[in-house]
């Protein structure tokens, strides 16, 4: 019998979304810019976020004004304006802005209000029992008691046998496992109580490797994920992918951007909004760190907060100053290796197999507890 010639497949085209995103935008330029109304016009953007959920450049309005309303000590009743002082915007949950400039304000009688703003996620408390109802209406079913995971199974194990597949891409092969709400931020965790989200199915286990806080992920959508660039958020009454940070390309914006996700079960809603919220602080840095004086809202221990306005130049020692967070895994830490890091995570050593270290900075003696946190406030 002849032998037939090996036939080669084609190489892969670009890759693409089967709709080809012919409701996106192509120009990544453009951008919406969310303003804090207390500052001057050279000074006051809170957040600079790419405008893509439109093709002639436009942002959901909900997920701005939700953005805005987390830096603003979760102020749900806030809302988008595009003059100071002006009238809100009276866009619909689901309407896209597509405007350039908007305002964030609490209330029409205090329009050029200096409100406080929460400098970074870990001096964020989270909402229990006050979560937006944008996000509340969307609330992932719970596990159905037949679906259940054995006891002692691992977060991997229970999350691959929940999702089977990623939930974003359905890919089978090159899962894992990606924390909503990170193991680096494991101290926020506990200090914010989130273990109550939690099935906690396995005694002894950490809290922050509990299922309802995983979700499955195709290993290099993890990486974006962990990088910050995309979060999960409620439009059109459904779950979809904004894209944060699209880059130089258009790739990730053309594969991912409100994308509905694979159905979600047995996640808690509250880590979901957290993870979020980890996203957004990462895009108003800028605002923190722009040089200025701001009126800040901060952690000070025992879920206590204190409202005091900063110099430029303690805005800038938040992120070199302050408690740390735990470690990431390894092949986290790996992951996240190219990513700038806030200076509060960079002096971390992350080995496997050995306790981390931390260096403290010895404040002297008689130095008052807000002190040795933050320096005297301006």
């Amino acid at each position: 019998m002849p032998c037939e010639s090996l036939q080669a497949r084609p190489k892969y085209d670009t890759p693409s979304h089967k709709d080809c995103g012919q409701s996106l935008p192509t120009d990544l330029n453009h951008k919406v810019y969310l303003r804090h109304p207390g500052y001057s016009d050279t000074g006051n953007i809170m957040l600079a976020l790419p405008a893509l959920d439109h093709p002639q450049g436009g942002i959901h309005h909900e997920t701005a004004r939700i953005a805005c309303a987390i830096l603003a000590n979760n102020s749900w009743e806030g809302f988008l304006t595009e003059t100071k002082g002006g009238p809100p915007v009276q866009e619909g949950p689901d309407d896209i802005l597509q405007g350039k400039n908007y305002y964030f304000v609490l209330s029409q009688d205090a329009a050029n209000e200096k409100y406080a703003v929460i400098p970074s996620f870990r001096h964020w408390r989270f909402p229990h029992d006050n979560l937006p109802q944008s996000w509340t209406s969307c609330e992932p079913p719970k596990l159905p008691h037949d679906r259940r995971t054995p006891r002692q199974s691992s977060l991997a194990e229970a999350t691959l046998a929940r999702d089977i597949s990623c939930r974003i891409t359905n890919h089978i092969e090159g899962t894992e496992h990606a924390h909503l709400v990170p193991r680096s931020e494991e101290r926020w965790y506990r200090e914010n109580g989130m273990f109550r989200y939690t099935n906690q199915q396995r005694p002894g286990s950490e809290p922050v490797d509990d299922a309802q806080n995983a979700i499955l992920l195709r290993s290099d959508v993890h990486t974006i994920f962990d990088q910050k660039r995309f979060a999960v958020v409620p439009k059109s009454s459904g779950l979809l992918v904004h894209i944060m940070a699209p880059g130089s390309s258009l790739e990730l914006t053309t594969l991912y951007h409100n994308v509905s996700l694979q159905p979600l079960i047995g996640v808690a809603v509250q880590y979901l909004l957290a993870r979020f919220a980890w996203t957004i602080f990462a895009q108003s840095i800028n605002f923190i760190q722009q040089g200025s004086k701001r009126t800040l809202c901060i952690h000070v221990g025992d879920g206590e907060t204190s409202i005091k306005d900063f110099s430029g130049e303690q805005c800038r020692q938040l992120f070199l100053s302050g408690p740390k967070s735990r470690s990431q895994s390894p092949r986290e830490w790996q992951r996240d290796a190219s990513v700038a890091l806030p200076e509060e995570e960079k002096d971390e050593e992350h080995v496997r197999g050995r306790k981390r270290r931390r260096s403290f900075h010895s404040p002297s003696p008689n130095t008052s507890f807000d002190e040795k946190l933050w320096g005297k406030a301006v």
